[in-house]
């Protein structure tokens, strides 16, 4: 069988064989409609870069790049700060960038960090762009997932569960007595939000409670928009007993907008979210939580960053799911179950 040549990609690619260059070496500037078609005539032809990259990269950068998904998230620059203070530990300076869960925005990301020729990639990921961080793991550049997956790319993972969390969330709700529970989650176009939605889903169907469609709202993890669902639920005829909100930054608008309708949290409406403990120290009454453990996903994200760094071999990919933990707050009423 003919061995894949660097002229049979540019070929392939309809680009020049200084263009396919400076993909394979990270130097250089190649636009992102062209980055990516010649990343597919890599994978297409099966080009190996491996090899090639790693003779290539005989001196390291000392970057690891961070990219996340909302900077103003309380949860995940937890996360980076951890991730800082391993990367700082072990003579690397790190690049912090967001997307902003905009799959173009990732995607320019995406391109900074392979021009920044960086020794590793940190990623919570948007769940898409999986052909181009498939590509940068062939290039010999570790990436590890944070908090939810790539889709159809196997990398280190580290995340909550978020299946199981949002599952006892509603049983706990259960318990209590609420039987219409409104769940504001943020979408399903990755693992985190497809899991954390399924999850509420399938408890509220197997435990007999109200089905009722409009007492789900999606709310694409911001605050303005779960603020919105959140005036819906409560001016609805039928308001929600008990409100779920899958992410800190939806909990926000949540919280806001049961303050600005003058109800009492607790007494009027109960309110448990999916975060961080941190985040809501000062609130009263306490927030109910499913609660992330942020330190301890921070450290094992570390610790896997420092093996890919330091590794002398390949090793296999590892993929740790934690369990989040109920943490009962004084947001929560029991309400007797009328017959």
């Amino acid at each position: 069988m003919k061995k894949v040549t660097i002229k049979d990609v540019a070929k392939d690619a309809s680009v020049s064989v200084g263009t396919v260059s400076k993909v394979i070496n990270n130097k250089g500037y190649v636009g992102k409609e062209t980055l990516v078609k010649v990343m597919a005539s890599i994978d297409r032809l099966g080009y190996s870069v491996n090899a090639n990259a790693r003779s290539l990269k005989s001196s390291k950068s000392n970057k690891v790049a961070v990219l996340i998904s909302d900077i103003s998230n309380f949860y995940l620059m937890s996360i980076a700060k951890e991730m800082e203070k391993t990367i700082r530990a072990l003579g690397y300076h790190m690049i912090l960038l967001s997307h902003n869960d905009d799959e173009q925005l990732e995607l320019a990301s995406l391109q900074i960090i392979l021009e920044q020729q960086v020794d590793a990639l940190v990623i919570i990921p948007t769940g898409g762009n999986g052909e181009m961080i498939g590509s940068i793991k062939r290039k010999g550049i570790p990436v590890i997932s944070i908090d939810r997956k790539v889709d159809d790319v196997v990398t280190d993972l580290i995340m909550d569960d978020h299946y199981y969390g949002s599952f006892e969330t509603i049983k706990y709700l259960h318990l209590l007595g609420h039987r219409r529970i409104g769940v504001i989650y943020g979408h399903k176009q990755n693992s985190i939000g497809r899991e954390r939605y399924q999850g509420a889903i399938d408890a509220i169907k197997q435990l007999n409670m109200d089905e009722d469609s409009t007492l789900i709202k999606e709310a694409n993890f911001k605050e303005e928009q779960a603020y919105r669902s959140t005036m819906e639920l409560l001016l609805s005829p039928k308001p929600p007993t008990a409100i779920y909100s899958c992410n800190n930054t939806m909990t926000k608008g949540v919280l806001k907008a049961v303050r600005e309708q003058g109800l009492r949290v607790a007494e009027d409406v109960s309110i448990i979210a999916f975060g961080d403990r941190a985040q809501w120290e000062l609130i009263t009454p306490a927030l109910s939580l499913m609660a992330q453990p942020v330190k301890r996903i921070g450290i094992e994200a570390s610790i896997l960053l420092k093996n890919r760094l330091e590794a002398h071999e390949e090793f296999a990919e590892k993929q740790i799911i934690i369990k989040p933990e109920l943490v009962p707050g004084n947001s929560c009423q029991t309400i007797t179950i009328r017959s």
